[in-house]
């Protein structure tokens, strides 16, 4: 009981420290291998979970902690956006960067077996932020009707885990998680009726800033693990996340003079997304004591997610000239995502007993979006990624380092029915995702590990 109060305590000074400048920032889909031992394994770690980060990629393996642990680790993501966008009439315009905001990704976890129990349940407590970018771009780019920018938005998901030990060669697991999601989304609303103006024509541009908030979004996993001397199999499962957040609306409306004089009128909105399940498998051979090595595979179910809406509450604009009043009505981003598949295989290998640890590995990700509804908002496509890590252990303390380059494919898009969000909603749709997109990103991940 001692060392758990231990626990806590470490728990109660450093979480808040820790998470009250790192709170993930999302921007976009979330990148595979999150944490330093995973990341050296290139996401390759369902059945060879031995600690704390078995809570993330299957919590049966948090069997494997120890009477007590602790573990702390930071990520750094290093994304980098290039998009040359084709707009209504044709023409390319000149490649645009992101400006991407640097803030370490945190987890910090706690374990205990309790001797009460006979020690075949292992309770396990942690918090952390998905691996994703924060993202901005200018307020005039050519980019500005699907994203200006995602200053400010923060996911944190909380999660209370149990492992249970039903043989000595099978092991239970499951937790109870809750995800903190706040979205600080900007982007340029045309008010264009495409009468009196051209389908991009900035000074019809409305800068529209959204925060919505949805501070209980519960949802829950499980996994199960066979081990062997030689070899491990492991299996997980992720609940999807029903994401319904509240917040408000601010508009600055047009410079255009049809505008002089208008007022918006309310600020209230409600935002829908969806976060998908996803299924984990992996199975690790253990050839000899110093080496192990996994091969797995995962599916995600961003299928799920096929549209975000945005529904204004009462809100509308007045006084405007020729119209008087408009309702800004509900506006719905066409995701139409599809199912993601990865395969992996990573591994590690003692270079000296219970001191110096190396790993390395390969991970491939299948495109969560279509050519039809890619854009900057979420320029994600088939991604490679190439991964190195290493672990020192200095008695109970273990500390791990990893580097991954996720090599992504440029993508040019023609067909683009990602449209312009427009309240007016003139008869002809303008499509905004079509160009060419250049992305790839670095991982930097370091952490550390006390067992007690």
């Amino acid at each position: 009981m001692r060392k758990f109060l231990i626990l806590i305590a470490f728990v109660a000074i450093v979480l808040p420290a820790a998470l009250a400048t790192s709170v993930a920032h999302a921007g976009g889909m979330f990148l595979p291998a999150r944490g330093p031992r995973a990341l050296g394994r290139a996401g390759s770690y369902v059945a060879g979970a031995d600690d704390l980060e078995a809570i993330y990629y299957n919590p049966a393996g948090l069997a494997g902690t120890g009477h007590g642990s602790a573990m702390l680790d930071l990520g750094l993501l290093f994304q980098r956006v290039n998009y040359a966008h084709l707009d209504a009439g044709g023409v390319t315009q000149p490649g645009i960067d992101s400006d991407n905001a640097l803030l370490p990704l945190p987890f910090l976890g706690v374990s205990w077996r309790p001797e009460f129990l006979a020690r075949r349940v292992t309770l396990a407590f942690a918090a952390w932020a998905p691996s994703a970018a924060i993202t901005r771009y200018p307020e005039t780019g050519p980019q500005r009707y699907s994203l200006i920018s995602l200053d400010g938005t923060a996911i944190l998901v909380a999660e209370l885990a149990v492992s249970i030990r039903i043989t000595p060669e099978l092991y239970f697991g499951g937790g109870f998680q809750n995800m903190y999601f706040s979205i600080n989304n900007t982007v340029a609303l045309s008010s264009c009726t495409q009468v009196n103006c051209a389908p991009e024509d900035p000074s019809f541009d409305a800068i529209t800033q959204a925060k919505a908030h949805a501070p209980f979004t519960p949802s829950g996993n499980v996994g199960l693990l066979y081990v062997h001397p030689k070899f491990r199999i492991g299996a997980s499962g992720q609940l999807p996340y029903w994401v319904r957040a509240e917040g408000t609306l601010r508009t600055r409306l047009p410079p255009d003079p049809q505008f002089d004089g208008a007022e918006v009128v309310g600020d209230k909105v409600k935002l829908d997304l969806n976060l998908p399940a996803v299924f984990r498998v992996g199975v690790e051979v253990r050839p000899t004591r110093q080496l192990r090595i996994e091969v797995g595979a995962d599916y995600e179910m961003w299928q799920m997610q096929d549209k975000i809406r945005i529904v204004p509450q009462g809100v509308y604009i007045d006084h405007v000239v020729g119209i008087g009043r408009y309702d800004l009505r509900p506006l719905e981003i066409d995701r139409s995502m599809q199912g993601v598949f990865a395969a992996h295989i990573g591994g590690e290998y003692d270079v000296l007993p219970k001191r110096l640890t190396l790993r390395a590995g390969y991970l491939f990700e299948s495109s969560s979006m279509p050519d039809e509804t890619l854009s900057v908002l979420t320029p994600d496509g088939n991604k490679h990624l190439l991964a190195l890590g290493v672990a020192v252990r200095l008695g109970p303390i273990r500390i791990d380092a990893a580097y991954g380059h996720f090599f992504q494919g440029d993508r040019v898009v023609t067909t683009s029915r990602s449209y312009q969000l427009n309240p007016i909603y003139p008869s002809a749709p303008v499509p905004v995702g079509n160009g060419t997109y250049v992305v790839a990103a670095d991982v930097l991940s370091l952490g550390l590990e006390g067992r007690f």
